[in-house]
């Protein structure tokens, strides 16, 4: 969505991946991967937000990434004590 978004910019991951050619499929599991090692703050690195847009939506993945682990922290701590 964001290399569309961005009408696929020598600069989005789409582009600098040579995966414009690539079915729907390829660039759905490509995004997912990207997602969820953002999401699990792994991030290798392998695929780095480097546009606007897309830094944009990794900072609000984030953002996600942070609320999920303080709810799940949180309601773990409860549950032990």
């Amino acid at each position: 969505m964001t290399a569309k978004l961005d009408d696929f910019n020598e600069k989005t991951w789409v582009v600098r991946l040579n995966m414009q050619d690539s079915g729907n499929f390829d660039l759905y599991i490509t995004s997912v991967y990207w997602a969820v090692q953002t999401i699990t703050t792994v991030g290798f690195g392998d695929i780095p937000a480097v546009t606007i847009v897309e830094k944009i939506i990794a900072i609000m993945w984030m953002i996600a990434g942070v609320g999920f682990y303080s709810f799940t922290i949180g309601n773990l701590s409860s549950i032990m004590s």
